[in-house]
Parts: C-alpha cells; structure tokens; sequence
C-alpha cells in the first residue's frame, strides 16, 4: 500500500527524479560550486516571529571563487502578508546566511544585497557567458523561493528537527526540496528513497516582492 503523503510532501519518485535532473543540468549549466545550505530551528523561529510570518530563501554568489568556480550560497529574511491577496513583502531584518551554522547578517545587508546581486548577474549570463547554456541559466534557475508556512512546520515542529537541509531539484525549473538531512549527510539521488521531500515553495520570478531590498 502506497503511504499517504502528509501536506506539501513530494512523492520519492519526484523527488529521486528532481535529483537527478539537477544532477544532470548541472553538467550543461550549472558550473556553480555548492556547499550545504543550512536552516536551523533557532533561525527558523526567529524569522516567522509571533505572527507565523513565511521565510523568503534569496540565492546568492560568494565573492570570492573557490579555485575557477564560484560558491552558491543563500540567505533567509520574513515574509508578511501584505493585504489580503497573495502578495508577500519582505522585512529587511533580520536576514541570515544559511552556512552550516547559520549566520545573522541583519548589520550587513549590503554584503547580501552585493550576494544576491553576483549571483542574478550569473544567472542573466553576464557573468562567464562563454559557459555553455549561459544563455538559457535565467530560464532554469530562480531567484529566490517562497517556502510554505506547512513544510517548515511538518519538519521543524512536528518533526522536532534542530535543523533542515536545502537542496535541488530540476523540473523544468531547479526546485528546492527540504528534508529532515542532516548537513553531515551525503546528498545522493538514492538518499531519496529514505528521506520526506517538501516542496510547495513559491518560485520568484514571479511570486518576488518588488519592494524587497534583496530583490533590487
């Protein structure tokens, strides 16, 4: 029998295949380097503060290369319902960097914005456009991500995890996948027959908040 899949959980399949499809695009587009993107409980509280606000994950370039390739990395700020439709805003702070110990940049947001500027530059191929599949980074791969009020719960709370593990995935688009990993764990498309896979994270563009700083 087939187990029933709590909210906002991906099926094992989807989740095996989005692997392996990143794994894949990043032979022809992606020449980034990763390192483990952290979120940590303490970080997670603090960003959906009393009014169970979301968390806005934004991608970003370090600024200095590791050998001839540069580091993804990506950082977590609140987001509040602006209104009553589906709008998101942006509080400026605080803001992290989710590093394997989860760092507050709330005093530096123009290091994040410079981040996340690199990184959009890269994606838009202006940065090494020579690259193969440069041309095609900006219909591939996000901005930033939405994540929902429900997975971080199922994980953070229910689960009672100390911290969560982000990583890719591709559809048509590199996805973000979260689950219960720990950042010592190896990320391999056949660790996803034995983790929970959540993703119903809101992709920006377009769910991007106009007004954000860190969408300048």
């Amino acid at each position: 029998m087939e187990k029933k899949l709590k909210r906002d959980q991906l099926p094992a399949e989807k989740a095996k295949n989005w692997k392996k499809n990143f794994k894949e695009e990043a032979d022809k587009t992606f020449n980034l380097k990763i390192t483990p993107i952290i979120l940590q409980k303490e970080t997670y509280k603090s960003l959906i503060g009393e009014n169970e606000n979301r968390v806005r994950v934004y991608l970003g370039l370090e600024n200095k290369k590791d050998g001839n390739k540069y580091v993804l990395c990506a950082y977590a700020v609140s987001s509040f319902l602006l209104g009553s439709g589906d709008v998101y805003a942006d509080y400026e702070t605080p803001v992290y960097k989710l590093n394997k110990n989860n760092e507050d940049f709330s005093d530096n947001t123009e290091e994040v914005i410079e981040s996340i500027r690199l990184y959009r530059k890269w994606r838009s191929g202006e940065i090494e456009p020579d690259a193969d599949g440069a041309a095609f980074r900006q219909y591939i791969y996000p901005n930033a991500y939405l994540l929902t009020k429900f997975e971080l719960h199922e994980l953070f709370n229910a689960q009672n995890h100390e911290e969560i593990v982000l990583e890719f995935g591709v559809s048509k688009t590199m996805n973000i996948m979260l689950s219960s990993a720990s950042s010592a764990t190896e990320q391999t498309v056949e660790a996803a027959d034995e983790l929970e896979y959540y993703d119903e994270a809101q992709l920006c563009p377009p769910f991007c908040d106009e007004r954000s700083i860190y969408n300048s």
